[in-house]
């Protein structure tokens, strides 16, 4: 057993393959390009057990902030890992957005493979509470999501009868990790005969 991955050893960010790593600016420009996401959080039991949960969700990315905005309904899984009678000091938790191209195929089982653009991000979420701050993420996420629509011009404006009905989430981000595997065609054996890179398709849409 290997204590690469340990986050007390190895910051947890750091990917293993150093030639598709890129950098905050590359990070920061697919965080403000795609609109939905995965946020994982853990259900800690009373007896110790615990549960994790992936809940994928429209986001919004705030630079001046450094954190990502998102709201869920006012019950479920991600209010309760998020809110279950914490620290103040918010919850661990984990990012993920991403951008897929074409599947590609290889003569090794092993090498076949995806295009893929990924950013993980870790650190804290919290509930927000106040309701300006709640507004105000809302409109970021709302106008973020659909960028010709202005809260309070294209529709209503937000209520407090609104902000009842929903929790608003910041996760406030502690390591960001991006990384790009673009390639053209998969790696290909030299034993067997290679598979022409036309063979790759787009992901399936469902």
């Amino acid at each position: 057993m290997t204590d690469f991955y340990d986050p007390r050893q190895r910051d947890p960010s750091l990917s293993r393959r150093p030639k598709n790593r890129q950098g905050d600016d590359w990070i920061r420009a697919l965080l403000l390009r795609v609109p939905v996401g995965r946020v994982a959080t853990v259900w800690q039991g009373e007896d110790g057990e615990a549960f994790p949960f992936i809940t994928p969700l429209a986001f919004a990315y705030r630079a001046k902030q450094h954190d990502i905005v998102y709201h869920t309904n006012i019950v479920g899984r991600l209010r309760a890992n998020t809110g279950q009678g914490h620290a103040p000091d918010g919850v661990r938790a984990t990012f993920e957005a991403s951008e897929i191209g074409a599947l590609l195929p290889s003569n090794s089982p092993l090498e076949l493979s995806v295009q893929y653009r990924s950013v993980i991000v870790f650190g804290t979420a919290h509930l927000i509470t106040d309701p300006a701050e709640q507004e105000a993420a809302l409109t970021t996420l709302s106008e973020r999501v659909f960028p010709d629509l202005k809260i309070g011009q294209h529709t209503r404006p937000i209520s407090a009868e609104d902000l009842k009905r929903t929790s608003v989430y910041t996760l406030n981000i502690a390591h960001w990790s991006g990384k790009e595997n673009w390639a053209a065609q998969a790696i290909q054996e030299e034993e067997w005969p290679a598979l022409a890179p036309e063979l790759a398709r787009l992901r399936p849409t469902s």
